[in-house]
């Protein structure tokens, strides 16, 4: 899993990426039996961390704004929240600290509602998707 230093690393290259022309972000959590609690709190801290250094607020409306998503996963799927549900940091930070769910890991279904979440989204101008 994440340590700190690689956690910090990694959502570091995700900020850059985005904050030279906005993104839309969905992230997809493994919720499933086999992550365990304590790893599935490593996967949504480093959510946070991406998350704190997105230009996530909408009243700037520029070019660089970031849209943040989230699945979670075990036996099925589940959209916690979609790209245009939250406007603010603070709204995304506070919604990231969903249920664990155990189970089994369905990561099909993970990724083809992850893939409709992108797919049926406003797209905006300029964002990488």
């Amino acid at each position: 899993m994440f340590s700190g230093e690689r956690a910090q690393k990694l959502s570091s290259h995700v900020a850059r990426i985005a904050c030279s022309n906005g993104a839309d972000v969905v992230f997809a959590l493994d919720g499933s039996g086999s992550i365990e609690f304590d790893n599935f709190q490593v996967m949504t801290r480093f959510v946070g961390l991406v998350i704190q250094t997105l230009d996530i607020d909408s009243s700037t409306n520029g070019p660089t704004i970031s849209r943040v998503g989230l699945v979670t996963f075990s036996d099925s799927a589940v959209l916690q929240f979609h790209l245009n549900r939250y406007t603010t940091k603070a709204q995304l930070l506070q919604a990231v600290n969903v249920p664990y769910l155990t189970g089994s890991t369905n990561t099909e279904q993970a990724i083809r509602l992850t893939t409709l979440i992108k797919t049926r989204s406003q797209v905006l101008p300029n964002i990488v998707r």
